[in-house]
């Protein structure tokens, strides 16, 4: 995102070569009249992705000055703008809402509150949709919110009460060359709170961080000023389409690359963001840092921070540095224990105020003389005096880096778990001075400190490795001893019957495989735990385990018997809704009958239903092997009859009824006959002289009946007077339609010469009169038109005359 402030340059955008994502960061000590954004200390602008495709976080950081403000003056909702690049199209309109604020802190706290420092950072954020059937130019987009005004102190530009900031971002269209294309802008890490002291080196952190790993380039560019200004009608922007946006103007002697005079001037290193500079001048003075973002070698967006920086006469009076130890020794280089933590100490002294680092950049809350570190990182402390601003000094930098534990993972000569009698060897890869303590159930093992251990028992075995540096690492290993299956082998019947099956079931165990054998010789191995056999002989099975133990059943020996021989009867179709059971026979008498809709020796066709069923009759007599006999029998369904309740037709016509018909068909029947063309076919003709219900009778396969109702309904026509005359005399006084009960929902429309309606009426209850708006129409012809809402007749039209 971009903080764009600036005057025209030939009359082209500035950042005319900025495609996609960008971020802006603006601080300033700004000191504006009350009613401007003297308030607003700085700002930034980001977009990162979230998980919701083309779902992005838009968030607005703007740094308020609380030396000079309060939370009532803070804006509570801010309108952002986002426009094409290609033509500065508006695309949308944002308004983003306060969300969360943190603290900006200062290493020298006692200069901070001299100098009356104070800054607030308010974070703004909405989650927005990006279409990528809107959001798919391949110039990209940008957003912007413009404000008024700057700090009137700053030292070196023209006019710094009247000029205007502008919050600028660039982002890349969601979708490129067909596909998603993810992309989240750079963002600054949080700022410090910095000043400058004259003629003393000075170094300050301005890199940034890419979430998707792109390529970061810095560089000192001119600040923008945007189109705002101190006049109350123009302190924000409008969103007004603009071409490109004004830079700020320098003061003579002031560039982008000496915006801070010094001795070396400010500078940026284009590889790690980080500025350097001696100053040779106080003052308060606004600078840029432009962060390019590269990816694959090519540009994809940037990132603009502008930033105002004071330079103070901080005087002669430096503290001695600060010494970072570890254990009361000096450290430099300080190696830990992964999962441990280090406390790490300076001189303690009243006299001093404490600012610790990681990284170069403050630790938020670390301002006592100790500091406990768990994370690997770059460490400094910052010391200042405590009740009086002078110099502030900073310690060596320890590097904490973390020891990797030493190697401790179990491994076994067989793959656990074991069977009984068996033993398993533990053991781990030996490492030059580490010492190996071995435990069950977390009980140290007495003596077994070897790089292995042979167990035989159910337990929870672990390792512990210790290195000469005290770190240590710990495996565990449950080993389990299971016993052998139990193989038993059951038969569902003690003999074989001829032409049959016995079914032998094994025991039943989790992941057991089963090896089945006759006459002592292996015939199948499975997974299943029965098996059908149909011969005779002496059976085993041997049952595997899924920890590969094994057992052997003892034998089982079978013998085959032969089956009595049975007769039944033929069985003929049936329809689905027959009433009256069927009579099931069959011989030899003395058996079960089974099957869908069979209940003793009688069958149900309408529990049954439609279709082709089995019917079995089984009979075992005396003998240990039963004998099975199988009929089918068809139950027809009846036909599906679809038939409007109701029809209609004109008296005098003739309606043909059609029914629609599912399912096979043995013949018709229409009741009563009058007025069919003919009452045995599918579609007779009907014309009836009254209205008349006819019964249809569907005959199918199976003897089955389906019974259908329609109701013919004879309509008259409507008849309509050609002239009435409405002169009260009792005769004819009223527009008279006869037959208009045959249609009530039909409305009467009547019209004058001139087209004008002069009656209404849904329904013709009440007749028309022959008035309208309470006046006698003139004589002469009237128009009319009735919509029946009756498909039959849609409509009537014709003209009646009125006559006195």
């Amino acid at each position: 995102m971009d903080v764009l402030l600036g005057r025209f340059t030939s009359g082209v955008p500035v950042f005319r070569g900025l495609w996609v994502a960008g971020c802006s960061f603006l601080l300033a000590l700004l000191t504006l009249p009350d009613g401007f954004g003297k308030h607003i200390y700085g700002g930034e602008m980001s977009v990162r992705v979230t998980n919701r495709a083309n779902y992005y976080n838009l968030k607005l950081t703007l740094f308020f000055d609380q030396a000079t403000s309060n939370a009532d003056t803070y804006e509570r909702t801010i309108q952002l703008y986002i426009f094409r690049k290609s033509d500065n199209a508006l695309t949308d309109e944002i308004t983003v809402n306060q969300t969360t604020s943190q603290q900006v802190r200062y290493d020298n706290q006692a200069c901070a509150n001299l100098r009356n420092l104070k800054v607030l950072a308010m974070y703004y954020s909405k989650d927005i949709y990006l279409n990528p059937a809107v959001y798919n130019d391949p110039g990209g987009y940008y957003i912007v919110w413009d404000r008024c005004c700057r700090s009137a102190d700053i030292s070196n530009i023209q006019n710094p009460a009247g000029e205007g900031m502008l919050f600028y971002m660039e982002f890349p269209p969601v979708v490129r060359n067909g596909a998603a294309f993810i992309n989240s802008s750079p963002e600054f890490s949080f700022p410090n709170g910095e000043y400058i002291c004259v003629n003393k080196p000075f170094k300050l952190n301005f890199n940034a961080t890419d979430t998707d790993g792109d390529q970061l380039r810095y560089s000192l560019v001119t600040p923008l000023a945007g189109f705002t200004d101190n006049t109350p009608q123009n302190t924000a922007g409008d969103g007004k389409s603009h071409a490109s946006y004004p830079e700020v103007i320098w003061l003579p002697g002031y560039s982008a690359a000496r915006s801070i005079p010094g001795n070396p001037p400010l500078s940026i290193n284009a590889q790690t963001g980080q500025l350097s500079m001696t100053a040779t001048q106080t003052g308060l003075f606004i600078f840029a840092v432009l962060c390019e973002e590269y990816r694959n070698g090519v540009k994809i967006g940037a990132v603009r921070r502008e930033f105002q920086m004071p330079v103070v006469d901080c005087g002669n009076n430096t503290p001695p540095a600060p010494v970072i130890s570890y254990k009361n020794i000096e450290t430099l280089d300080l190696p830990f224990c992964d999962g441990t933590t280090v406390l790490l100490s300076t001189e303690s002294n009243p006299l001093w105020s404490y600012q610790w680092q990681r990284n170069g950049s403050n630790i938020p809350g670390a301002t006592s003389a100790t500091l406990t570190i768990n994370e690997t990182g770059d460490y400094a402390v910052v010391k200042s005096f405590a009740k009086t601003c002078g110099n502030d000094t900073t310690s060596k930098v320890t590097k904490a880096r973390m020891l990797p534990p030493p190697a401790a993972n179990i491994a076994t000569d067989k793959a656990p778990p074991l069977c009984e009698g068996q033993s398993l060897r533990l053991s781990v890869q030996p490492e030059t001075a580490v010492s190996y303590q071995w435990t069950t159930g977390g009980t140290v093992l007495p003596g077994a400190t070897n790089t292995s251990l042979t167990v035989t028992k159910t337990g929870l075995y672990g390792v512990r490795a210790t290195s000469s540096m005290g770190c240590t690492n710990r495996d565990s290993l449950a080993v389990i001893v299971n016993p052998n299956p139990k193989a038993t082998l059951v038969s569902s019947s003690s003999a074989i019957c001829q032409d049959g099956e016995v079914r032998l079931d094994a025991a039943i165990g989790s992941n057991y495989q089963y090896e089945w054998l006759q006459d002592n010789a292996s015939v199948n191995t499975s997974y299943a735990s029965t098996k059908m056999i149909g011969q005779a002989g002496t059976y085993q099975v041997r049952i595997t385990d899924g920890n590969r133990c094994q057992a052997l059943s003892a034998p089982l020996t079978l013998a085959v018997i032969p089956r009595p021989v049975l007769q039944f009867d033929s069985l003929p179709p049936v329809c689905a809704t027959r009433s009256d059971l069927l009579l099931l026979v069959a011989n030899p008498a003395g058996g079960t009958f089974s099957g869908s809709g069979v209940s003793g020796t009688q069958f149900d066709p309408t529990k049954a239903g439609a279709g082709t069923h089995a019917i079995t009759y089984t009979y075992a007599g005396t003998s240990a092997c039963p004998a099975t006999i199988t009929r089918q029998i068809r139950v027809e369904p009846p036909a599906e009859v679809n038939l409007p309740e109701r029809v209609t037709v004109l008296m005098g016509n003739s309606v043909q009824l059609k029914p629609v018909i599912k399912g096979p068909t043995t013949g018709f029947l229409w009741e009563p006959p009058d007025y069919l063309s003919d009452p045995a076919i599918l579609n007779p003709l009907a014309n009836p002289t009254t209205p008349t219900t006819y019964l249809l009778t569907v005959l199918a396969p199976g003897d089955c009946r389906t019974e259908k109702t329609v109701l013919v309904d004879v309509l008259k026509r409507m008849f309509v007077a050609d002239v009435f005359s409405p002169n009260n005399d009792g005769v004819n006084d009223v527009l008279e339609i006869r037959n208009t009960d045959q249609f009530p929902d039909c409305e009467v429309t009547i019209y004058n010469r001139w087209g004008e309606v002069v009656f209404y009426s849904k329904g013709y209850d009440k007749p028309w009169n022959g008035t309208y708006k309470n006046q006698k129409v003139q004589p002469g012809n009237y128009e009319y038109r009735i919509k029946t809402n009756q498909p039959l007749i849609p409509e009537y039209r014709g003209v009646v005359l009125v006559t006195y």
